[in-house]
C-alpha cells in the first residue's frame, strides 16, 4: 500500500512540474488540445464501452443510458475523424455497422484504467457530489 502512495505522489509531483513549465492551459497547451478532444459527457463513455470490443450502434446504444441516438451518432462520427475509432459497414440487407477502436484508441487504456481506480477509489464521495448535482 505504501508503495501505491509513493506512486500516486510521483505522478501528482510530475503533473505539477509539467504545468510549472507550462502554466498557461490556452489552446497551445497540449494538455488543453486533449481534454478539448476527450473531455465531454459522452465521449470517454463511448470509448469504454468499445474498450470491451466491436459493438453495434444499438448495442451502444443499450449500453450507454441516456444518450440519444443523435448525440451517439454525432460522438462516434467525431470519433471516427480523431481516429479513436473505426466504423465497418458490411455490405448485408439490411446494412450491418460495427464499431471498433483503433490502436489511438486502445492507447487510453491506461489514462482511463487511472479514472476507473480514482473513481473506485473515491466511489462514495463521487455517488454524494452526483446525487446532489442532479
Amino acid at each position: 500500500m505504501e508503495a501505491e502512495a509513493i506512486k500516486k505522489n510521483e505522478n501528482f509531483l510530475k503533473l505539477k512540474q509539467s504545468l510549472i513549465l507550462k502554466p498557461v492551459l490556452d489552446e497551445s497547451c497540449i494538455v488543453h488540445q486533449s481534454l478539448t478532444l476527450l473531455a465531454n459527457k459522452w465521449t470517454l463513455l463511448v470509448v469504454m464501452a468499445l474498450m470491451q470490443g466491436t459493438k453495434r450502434t444499438n448495442e451502444l446504444q443499450k449500453q450507454i443510458s441516456g444518450v440519444s441516438p443523435k448525440v451517439l451518432n454525432e460522438t462516434l462520427k467525431k470519433l471516427i475523424n480523431y481516429g479513436l475509432i473505426n466504423r465497418k459497414v458490411y455490405p448485408e440487407v439490411p446494412p450491418r455497422v460495427e464499431y471498433s477502436l483503433t490502436e489511438f484508441g486502445i492507447s487510453l487504456a491506461d489514462p482511463l484504467a487511472a479514472l476507473l481506480d480514482w473513481s473506485v477509489e473515491h466511489e462514495n464521495r463521487v455517488n454524494e457530489i452526483y446525487k446532489n448535482k442532479l
